[in-house]
């Protein structure tokens, strides 16, 4: 009996052990589901219905100087990097060929302008001659013919030499605009053919942008729309107008390439990358930080608080900006929202609120 009574007592230690345990686990379960957040206020924001896309700078004004004669590079007054102002000399053809016809087409005016001369002189003296009937004026009108051919002559002369004058001139090669030398293609020595690049120069006074905008944006695009640009070799914005757009969708992207003039702007590069940014509408609505938001099987929610719980509520999210969220409907003014911990958060979970 007395061992029948140590089993009972046994068993009855063993069931108080147990429930002990079991109230404990249950406090520790309930001290669990207690977790610490920071809050925000649903506040009024301004939000921008915007889009920004990265394109590329092109310059207007970059002609690439070419070789207007034949000849041997003699002279290079320029390189790459070169600053130069327009009528600037850049480089030198060698001349020697050019001058020797020039020389030889002023030889030629000179020896006809003096044949015509004579043949007026003779062309008067016989025109005395008919009139006092010593010569027939057959002889005369002979003179006349002759006159009248070594004037066209002469022309021609003239011409010739206006042509080898110039093609003197173009031994020297000079700055078509001011700006900065890109490249610089020949090297002295080098034989130029007629057409042959010898200097690419920019000048950034005038450039263009090429930005590609989404096709979905084709019925908000036009010409004279506000554009916000910014490139990385400028530490400064722009404000301009979209200038017109390529009335095709680029095939490769099925993008609208949206165009911007840019003037005046010694810090922007041709080459560079620029980012375009135009704002289509503001609006003010209601916001919560990003991180308020969190995706569950309802959709998009928030964790209102509601005394020392949480109420999972389902939101319609508009522009997200800058960190925060439009949010459509599902919030009023007055309401606080979790912040940090709210993705550990069910409804109904109790919260211990560290700061808002």
């Amino acid at each position: 009996m007395i061992h029948n009574l140590q089993q009972f007592l046994t068993l009855v230690f063993s069931l108080l052990l147990l429930v002990a345990c079991g109230d404990k686990e249950s406090e520790n379960k309930s001290v669990k589901k207690e977790i610490y957040i920071t809050t925000s206020k649903v506040i009024l924001a301004n939000f921008e219905d915007k889009e920004t896309a990265i394109g590329s700078v092109e310059g207007i004004i970059d002609p690439t100087v070419s070789a207007e004669i034949s000849g041997k590079v003699i002279k290079l007054y320029a390189r790459t990097g070169s600053v130069v102002v327009k009528g600037d000399l850049l480089a030198e053809i060698d001349e020697k060929n050019y001058k020797y016809e020039l020389s030889l087409a002023s030889a030629e005016v000179r020896r006809l302008k003096t044949r015509l001369a004579n043949q007026e002189k003779t062309y008067e003296r016989n025109q005395k001659l008919v009139e006092k009937k010593f010569i027939s004026s057959n002889a005369l009108d002979d003179i006349l013919t002759k006159k009248n051919e070594t004037f066209e002559e002469l022309e021609v002369a003239l011409s010739k030499k206006d042509i080898a004058q110039s093609s003197f001139e173009k031994t020297k090669v000079y700055a078509p605009i001011s700006g900065r030398i890109e490249k610089q293609i020949p090297s002295i020595g080098d034989f130029l053919k007629i057409g042959d690049p010898v200097f690419q120069v920019i000048n950034n006074k005038k450039l263009r942008a090429h930005i590609p905008f989404p096709e979905k944006l084709a019925s908000k695009l036009k010409a004279g729309t506000p554009i916000t640009l910014k490139t990385p070799t400028s530490p400064h914005e722009i404000f301009t107008k979209i200038a017109e757009l390529k009335p095709k969708l680029m095939s490769d992207s099925r993008s609208i390439d949206v165009i911007a003039d840019i003037e005046n702007q010694l810090n922007w590069q041709p080459g560079a990358s620029v980012k375009g940014t135009i704002v289509f509408s503001t609006r003010q609505g209601l916001a919560v930080p990003e991180q308020s938001v969190v995706l569950r099987p309802a959709g998009q929610v928030v964790y209102v608080i509601n005394g020392n719980k949480v109420e999972q509520r389902t939101i319609e999210m508009g522009i997200n900006q800058n960190g925060i969220v439009e949010i459509i409907s599902g919030l009023e003014q007055t309401e606080i929202v979790a912040l940090d911990g709210a993705g550990y958060l069910t409804d109904q979970t109790i919260v211990n609120i560290s700061a808002q």
